[in-house]
């Protein structure tokens, strides 16, 4: 059976510690890296759709001039992104 998209972000973990976890993003096109709160992590695990949903809006709305980027979400900003 193949990965999907959301598997493949798991497999990822750069960092993790008490206060959040940082995922690398798999893309061709840039370098992005992803820190979630460890209690938004269940939530957003909950919904593997929207997460999916969210990172392909993030890898096509970026800027051709970024070749890394670092985007934090926590519980005052993840409804942005939902």
């Amino acid at each position: 059976m193949a990965k999907t998209f959301v598997d493949t972000l798991k497999d990822n973990v750069i960092e993790e510690n008490s206060k959040f976890t940082a995922f690398q993003v798999p893309s061709k096109r840039e370098n992005l890296i992803l820190q979630i709160d460890n209690d938004l992590l269940f939530k957003l695990s909950a919904h593997t759709d929207k997460l999916e949903k969210m990172l392909h809006t993030l890898l096509r709305n970026h800027s051709a001039k970024n070749e890394r980027e670092i985007i934090n979400i926590n519980k005052h900003n993840y409804k942005i992104f939902l």
